[in-house]
């Protein structure tokens, strides 16, 4: 998941492009624009071109790096001086994008860049960067980490890259800007903190351009302390771990580049650090101890540094993350009642911590599990004190989405944003459905319900929790939904309630936004807006399966777009082409659905990945499924070709992708399921051998086989082990269930309860299908309804009731937040579409919910 803030600004209920954002402030233009010059949009950006000529397909980009209180007379300045020499050129439409596109968490490649021009050659661009050098001399901006300076000083920079846009399209539907190199090859135009340039190409400009400066992050030693370790990078700069030469000391090293991710107060990343520095010198004279020791403040180059002591301990959200039972599916009473009570100490003392510092006449603003470090005592440290601000003021309302109270709520007691955010810090040791919390209070009766019926809860530590919320506030006007007690008395009934409400939210979202028919997550809206996992076609398909009708103009839409431009989508069952044919031939457009896997199948980026996901994989089964749906045995020997190949690729890893993802989207699991399908279907016992094989190698994996529980580490690089169904136990298990009906394996036997026990509860940090607690359900759901198993089916109610924490009720039906919990999404990843598919499934079993085609198969066997 990309990062999400940037989507969360244009709108407070749905992710949406940052473009669409309204600066209430205006736009930036200039003044005087000459006849021939053409103003466009394009994303962020304003362009201005001249009519006359068109922009060159790439070469030598200049950059202008203004401080953020001075984009208008910059602007004004360099505009000038492009239409002068007539250079076409763009800039960030408005001081809200810019700021935004260069806050703390944004791209550090990014960072910096105001103004961009496209002179057409080296010449060109030598001219321009003398003229706007000479122009905006005595200006100050941040260092942009992808360019080189041009001369020693200044806001004018300069790299290699693609001036016309040419996309090349991945196989996840995301597309990367590509850039001819020195041999006229078109490469992908890399954007990273650093300069780089194209294979073959040389920088003209170096005999002018010194080397630029070089910052604490590459040195290994300076000013008498050696860094030894990245801890993070921002845009404005970086954390170390490091060492004072002089005493062998471990110290903490904090480092703020100039007019960096500027606040709205004005203050950049170093006028912040100094003031953090001041406020750790006089915590540390009137308490040693409650805040790190400051030990040095110093510049290197243009650079600010802090040195503290090196605080020992994990953040309060791997602490919870690492010992948090009520997450685990086998954990018992006394197991989360003694977690509660630790749970309680460590509050307790944070609160001490938050109360001392107060007496200081400090408040600490912003109380978040990321400014709390935990020893192996469980002795909590407040660390990263750049929030910090005197009681009396001015504050620094530098904050965390979910641990920040209202307005309303502070009024004029600044201590507030420390008592709400000690509440919000015990519910992220339980649960972190803070979104949720502040959209619904509602939820809290559900979650102390769930929570009881685990162990008790200390009502000390609830009363902190829900100190500024109220359980019975309904937001104005939402519809009802059954109370916990009805929910325990007949969940059947309620959950046909929640699964009523969630289709009714969902069909008042379709057609209300230009960006996509239904609203999604920031991987949707960088990718298309078709597609299974985050389009239309996912959408669609949770409707149908619940028995509910999407509105025609939605149907035919999503037909006229997916035929008018085939070539942009990608072949994958979940990421493009083969799930649209899919899903068109559900509704009964066979002659569409076939066009579309005809595209898929001939399609280039086919050869390059394997996967369930996005590709051979994928493209197999939705053959599969249009082989059940016309009987064209076309179809099914495309199935074979394709699950033929994967089952004799000599090495599947480069078909997996660089990481060699284990699971059920981008693993072998997935891989596994195609081949089972197809065995079943052709009645051919091969295919099946060679799935029950992959699936071993998957068993391969697990960590711990000892455990009452198997999951798997999601890739050679990524090491979390995860219970969902893009990756981990859910996933497995769908597919462990299909093969263990056809054929009779040890190992496969063994694993099988190892992997629902990790599914049958109703704790997950979100409620999505692929990535949350819905997609547990539904793996359990579906076990129980191809094995007759009870014990799975009264799991899989089990799972459902806990989705009455995350409902938020409107007054057009129930709506859940996708991806990252921040905004409302009818998607299937994670939102609406995905929630009311398990739901459907729970109440009404039917084969084949999650794209598979068993039941054209014939009647299981084993042999």
């Amino acid at each position: 998941m990309r990062n999400p803030y940037r989507f969360a600004v244009a709108d407070q209920d749905f992710y949406s492009p940052l473009h669409l954002a309204v600066d209430p402030s205006g736009e930036l233009r200039p003044a005087a624009v000459p006849d021939g010059w053409a103003e466009g949009r394009r994303g962020v950006w304003t362009t201005w071109m001249p009519a006359d000529r068109p922009v060159a397909e790439c070469g030598w980009k200049v950059h202008v790096a203004p401080r953020a209180d001075r984009l208008a007379p910059v602007l004004e300045r360099a505009a000038a001086v492009c239409f002068d020499l007539g250079i076409g050129f763009k800039h960030v439409t408005s001081p809200l994008l810019h700021r935004v596109l260069h806050q703390k968490q944004g791209a550090r490649e990014q960072v910096g860049k105001f103004l961009a021009a496209y002179p057409d050659d080296v010449p060109a661009a030598r001219r321009l960067m003398e003229r706007l050098a000479a122009e905006l001399d005595g200006e100050e901006g941040p260092y942009v980490l992808s360019d080189r300076r041009f001369g020693d000083r200044g806001i004018v920079f300069y790299r290699y890259g693609a001036f016309r846009s040419r996309q090349l399209l991945r196989a996840d539907g995301t597309t990367a800007s590509t850039v001819r190199d020195g041999a006229g090859r078109l490469v992908e135009d890399i954007r990273r903190p650093s300069f780089r340039l194209p294979e073959g190409i040389t920088d003209p400009f170096r005999a002018e351009q010194p080397p630029a400066g070089t910052t604490g992050a590459t040195a290994h030693t300076l000013r008498g302390y050696t860094f030894e370790r990245v801890l993070r990078f921002t845009t404005s700069g970086g954390t170390y771990q490091g060492r004072e030469l002089a005493t062998g000391r471990q110290v903490f090293i904090k480092e703020a580049r100039p007019h960096t991710a500027v606040g709205p107060d004005g203050r950049d990343a170093c006028a912040r650090l100094r003031r953090e520095a001041e406020t750790l010198r006089l915590l540390h004279r009137a308490d040693p101890g409650l805040a790190p020791e400051p030990l040095n403040c110093f510049q290197e180059w243009e650079h600010l540094f802090l040195v503290t002591e090196f605080i020992e301990g994990s953040n309060l959200m791997t602490w919870g993350a690492r010992h948090n039972p009520v997450i685990a599916a086998l954990s018992g009473a006394e197991e989360i009642t003694s977690y509660l009570a630790r749970a309680e100490r460590l509050i307790a003392r944070i609160e001490s911590a938050v109360k001392r510092l107060h007496a200081t006449g400090h408040v600490f603003i912003d109380v978040s599990p990321g400014n709390v470090l935990v020893d192996e005592d469980d002795h909590p440290r407040l660390i990263d004190f750049e929030a910090a601000s005197p009681t009396a003021g001015p504050l620094t309302a530098i904050t965390t989405p979910g641990f920040t109270p209202p307005a309303a709520l502070v009024g004029d007691d600044p201590t507030v944003f420390d008592t709400y955010g000690l509440g919000a810090l015990v519910l992220s040791l339980v649960m972190p459905l803070h979104q949720v919390l502040q959209r619904d209070p509602g939820m809290l009766a559900h979650l102390r319900a769930d929570l009881q019926l685990r162990a008790p809860f200390p009502e000390p530590l609830w009363e902190r929790l829900s100190r500024y919320h109220t359980e019975d506030r309904v937001p104005p006007g939402s519809v009802a939904l059954p109370t916990p007690a009805e929910v325990a008395a007949a969940p059947a009934a309620a959950l046909a309630t929640l699964r009523d409400r969630t289709a009714d939210g969902l069909l008042a979202l379709a057609g209300r936004r230009d960006e996509r028919v239904f609203p999604t997550v920031p991987e949707g809206l960088l990718s298309n807006g078709l597609s299974v996992m985050y389009g239309t076609a996912g959408v669609l398909h949770a409707l149908r399966r619940a028995g509910r009708t999407a509105p025609d103009e939605v149907l035919q839409e999503f037909r006229r777009e997916a035929l008018a431009s085939p070539g942009a989508l990608p072949p994958g069952l979940h990421t493009g082409l083969a799930g649209v044919a899919w899903v068109l031939a559900d509704h009964g457009l066979l002659d569409e659905a076939t066009t579309l896997l005809d595209t898929a199948t001939t399609h280039p980026l086919l050869g390059t990945d394997a996967t369930l996901a996005s590709g051979a994989a994928g493209v197999a089964l939705a053959h599969l499924a249009l082989h059940g749906h016309t009987g064209d045995p076309r179809h099914l020997r495309r199935a074979g070709e394709l699950t033929a190949a994967l089952a004799t690729a000599p090495d599947l890893i480069p078909l997996l992708g660089p990481d060699d993802a284990t699971g059920l989207l981008y693993g072998r699991c997935g891989i596994a399921l195609a081949l089972q399908q197809f065995a079943a279907v052709s009645g051919e016992s091969a295919p099946l051998r060679v799935a029950v094989r992959l699936l071993h190698a998957e068993l391969d994996r697990d960590p711990d086989p000892s455990a009452p529980t198997l999951a798997f580490p999601v890739s050679r690089t990524d090491p979390r082990v995860l219970p969902y169904l893009y990756s981990g136990s859910a996933g497995m298990t769908q597919v462990v269930t299909r093969c263990l009906r056809h054929t009779e394996d040890d190992r496969l036997t063994a694993a099988l309860p190892r992997l629902t026990a990790r599914l049958g509860h109703r704790f997950t940090a979100m409620t999505g299908l692929y990535q949350g607690l819905s997609g547990l359900g539904l793996a359990l759901s579906e076990h129980a309804h191809l094995t007759g198993d009870p014990a799975t089916a009264s799991a899989a109610l089990d799972v459902g009731q806990g989705l009455f924490k995350s409902a938020v009720r409107h007054p057009e039906g129930v709506r859940f937040l996708g991806d990252q919990m921040l905004r409302f999404s009818a998607e299937l990843w994670s939102g609406s579409a995905g929630v009311l598919l398990f739901l459907a499934q729970l109440l009404a079993p039917a084969p084949n919910p999650f794209f598979t085609v068993d039941a054209d198969a014939p009647a299981a066997r084993r042999g």
